[in-house]
């Protein structure tokens, strides 16, 4: 495997970098894997997914674990805007890096998930750059571990202040445009791809940080319902936050779906 840290997609320092994890011999072009770090969209970097690089290569991928701008200094958009960025500038660059720009997937944990989830979803965002708006901002997949994917029932919870934070602005009747808007609940564009939604019981809300399974589960029905292959992998007793650690056992069920999920909906190198 080889390893590119702290490559630049964007023009906002080391908030705009991804490391590349690639095979050592240029090859078939592989489908990527852009994997997205939870942190409450204040924190948090791509080394919290490090660990899922090699595996992922070893399975026949190509991954890129991405960081983005965090508020209080950049509320939302910016995190959308940059992981649309980042997504654009690694389509662009396919070739050089042995992707196919055609099979990109997005995992994500927490606020990342939320971010992944906004990329398999959402319609492409506005790009100051000409080159770079040529390319699309979808994925063809999105694995989700815990996102807060409806973030006007995420101020009914404990982690309100992160949501409150990343938005730059409170929850008002004047203001629930905005929060629906960054929602992937309620920005369901076109047909959504295959999701893979991972979510533990024991993740109630009731602490800062975490997100109510209940989030998962609307979030879930709205895809079917809306004709997205989705499933939803509930853990019991699994708390929020797990799949940035290797040997947790849930994370190792986590994993045990999401490899088989990527290879059917993404394929390897081929």
């Amino acid at each position: 495997m080889k390893l590119h840290k702290g490559v630049s997609y964007g023009p906002h320092g080391e908030r705009n970098t991804l490391d590349l994890y690639l095979p050592e011999e240029a090859g078939t072009p592989r489908s990527l894997v852009v994997l997205i770090h939870g942190g409450g969209w204040c924190g948090g970097g791509p080394e919290a997914y490090a660990w899922m690089g090699e595996p992922l290569v070893a399975h026949g991928f190509a991954a890129a674990s991405i960081t983005y701008r965090f508020w209080p200094e950049w509320p939302c958009p910016a995190a959308l805007d940059d992981v649309s960025r980042a997504v654009r500038w690694l389509r662009k660059h396919a070739a050089e890096y042995g992707f196919d720009a055609a099979r990109f997937g997005a995992l994500g944990g927490s606020a990342g998930a939320h971010l992944a989830c906004y990329l398999g979803v959402a319609a492409d965002r506005p790009e100051p750059d000409a080159e770079l708006a040529a390319y699309s901002t979808r994925v063809q997949c999105v694995i989700d571990c815990y996102a807060p994917t409806d973030l006007v029932t995420m101020m009914e919870c404990a982690s309100a202040p992160l949501v409150e934070g990343f938005l730059g602005k409170p929850l008002t009747p004047q203001t629930e445009a905005d929060y629906r808007a960054a929602s992937p609940y309620h920005t369901l564009a076109g047909a959504p791809p295959p999701f893979l939604i991972v979510h533990g019981e024991a993740d109630t809300g009731e602490s800062l940080g975490q997100v109510p399974i209940g989030q998962s589960v609307a979030f879930h029905a709205k895809l079917r319902e809306a004709g997205a292959e989705a499933t939803l992998l509930r853990l019991p007793d699994a708390p929020h936050g797990f799949s940035g650690d290797p040997g947790s056992e849930h994370t190792q069920k986590m994993w045990a779906a999401a490899l088989p999920f990527l290879e059917t909906h993404l394929g390897g190198s081929r």
